[in-house]
């Protein structure tokens, strides 16, 4: 099967659905493949159709668990200021490689136009992805202009993840990209494009597919038990 069949069928599949990014940072209590597995197959049991997983091993311990889709990225460690100005989300072939040994369906790659601190450009990464890997390619993207030169590059799937984590949109993330979302739709029709990032409730998930969305990913709001609990308890200080 080659990877259009493949990204064919992911995205018949997932059409219309939600996909839950499990993921805890360093330090928090479910960072661990066995506590990424419960969550992954409790969204599963919830209904989500496909997961975005980060880190080689946690991917190894879910796929043994389950035949669902999974997309898999890698997150390199880097202080929070560099996270804004440089490229950390699956950056090298090797990174896609190991991704693909440890059983991801898709592979997501930072695809925004963040410095590169190492010897692999965007273009080859892809083509090693679809020509070595014979995986699709997600590209997380913050911008309307970084989705366009994605989708010339080859990217199979373009979503709004990182916008608001950049230089560039930082300040002008208040929320969910809906307008990048249909920016999008509006330069590059007919391809898979995806809302994540700060869809907090079923209003915007409603209103991400009304801009174009053909799947929305569901992230902090479902699978990340300390923010969830932390807006509640916020709700609850006396002013």
């Amino acid at each position: 099967m080659t990877y259009q069949d493949k990204l064919k069928e992911f995205a018949n599949f997932v059409k219309g659905g939600i996909i839950a990014s499990c993921q805890a940072s360093l330090g928090e209590p479910l960072n661990s493949p066995i506590h990424i597995n419960a969550l992954a197959q409790s969204c599963l049991l919830g209904g989500a159709r496909a997961i975005r997983l980060e880190g080689v091993d946690n991917i190894n311990f879910v796929r043994k668990n389950t035949k669902a889709y999974i997309v898999g990225l890698t997150k390199d460690d880097i202080s929070e200021e560099n996270k804004y100005r440089q490229v950390y989300i699956t950056r090298t072939k090797n990174d896609a490689k190991a991704l693909s040994v440890a059983g991801a369906d898709i592979i997501a790659i930072d695809a925004t136009n963040r410095y590169r601190s190492f010897d692999c450009d965007l273009a080859s990464l892809i083509n090693y992805i679809h020509h070595d890997l014979n995986l699709p390619v997600w590209a997380d993207t913050s911008t309307v202009d970084e989705g366009i030169n994605a989708h010339k590059l080859g990217c199979d799937i373009i979503s709004t993840t990182l916008y608001g984590y950049t230089e560039e949109t930082k300040e002008i993330a208040k929320g969910p990209g809906f307008k990048l979302l249909s920016g999008l739709s509006k330069n590059i029709p007919n391809t898979i494009l995806i809302l994540e990032g700060k869809v907090d409730c079923p209003k915007d998930v409603r209103k991400g597919f009304k801009c174009g969305a053909h799947a929305i990913v569901v992230g902090s709001a479902i699978t990340r038990p300390i923010l969830i609990t932390r807006k509640f308890v916020e709700a609850a200080v006396v002013k």
